[in-house]
């Protein structure tokens, strides 16, 4: 996949109507003027991924080398009648072409688009972002990518991941000896119970279980799905609880 603005394909058939209007392209047409529609026309068919029209547009490059190796001060009528006769044979093909492409657009969700697909870090509060550890925002960014495309279940099986990884952060940094060999969730939140202080507050240990038990667990089961509400409900519940382990780790 990859992030292409849709001018581009404006911009194209603009371009490409300019170049079909005899008004606008015929013998006495500035030489520069020609220069520049067929260099926008060839670099937006290159950009656009129309890999059929391109290979039969090829033949326009060489019209565009001739043009640029030119002193004339106008296209000349050889060059013109060139150019429509290739632009004629790309006709049917671009169409045809044209057709089969697709554009999917995003619908508004309740956190801004640019945020979950581009700089998901600005969804959490200041200095939060330099407490997870890398593959807790990894997951982080693509829950939030996986909302942006509407894939609910998708996006709370990476929020759930992300949040137990900062759950074991927690538990590293504030149990130093007799640890778990493998810490899991309930474990963790069991024996940072049992401990002397410092330990974390029994709010955070709350909250914590209780995401493990109302959300954790179930989304772990096969028959488990969730709507975009449901999803961007833990979204914002899953930035709450990383935001409370970030405010009681020692600095």
């Amino acid at each position: 996949m990859r992030k292409t603005q849709i001018y581009g394909y404006y911009a194209f058939g603009f371009n490409y109507a300019l170049l079909r209007s005899k008004l606008w392209v015929g013998p006495s047409t500035k030489r520069e003027k020609i220069v520049e529609l067929l260099e926008g026309f060839l670099n937006y068919l290159s950009d656009l991924d129309v890999q059929v029209s391109n290979r039969i547009a090829q033949p326009l490059v060489a019209t565009l080398d001739k043009l640029r190796n030119s002193i004339a001060e106008n296209l000349g009528q050889d060059l013109s009648d060139e150019i429509e006769g290739y632009l004629n044979r790309l006709d049917h093909a671009l169409d045809a072409e044209l057709e089969l492409k697709y554009a999917y657009l995003m619908t508004k969700k309740r956190y801004p688009l640019e945020s979950l697909m581009e700089t998901p870090d600005t969804l959490l509060g200041n200095g939060v972002r330099e407490t997870l550890a890398d593959h807790a925002y990894r997951d982080f960014s693509f829950a939030c990518v996986q909302i942006a495309y509407e894939q609910p279940t998708a996006a709370a099986f990476h929020l759930m991941r992300a949040l137990e990884a900062q759950v074991k952060v927690l538990y590293y940094a504030f149990k130093k000896t007799k640890r778990l060999q493998n810490p899991m969730w309930g474990a963790i939140i069991k024996q940072l119970r049992e401990k002397k202080n410092p330990r974390p507050s029994e709010k955070l240990l709350n909250h914590l279980d209780g995401m493990r038990l109302h959300f954790r667990n179930p989304t772990q089961h096969p028959d488990a799905f969730y709507n975009m509400d449901e999803s961007q409900d833990l979204l914002n519940q899953t930035i709450a609880a990383i935001s409370m382990i970030a405010a009681e780790l020692p600095r």
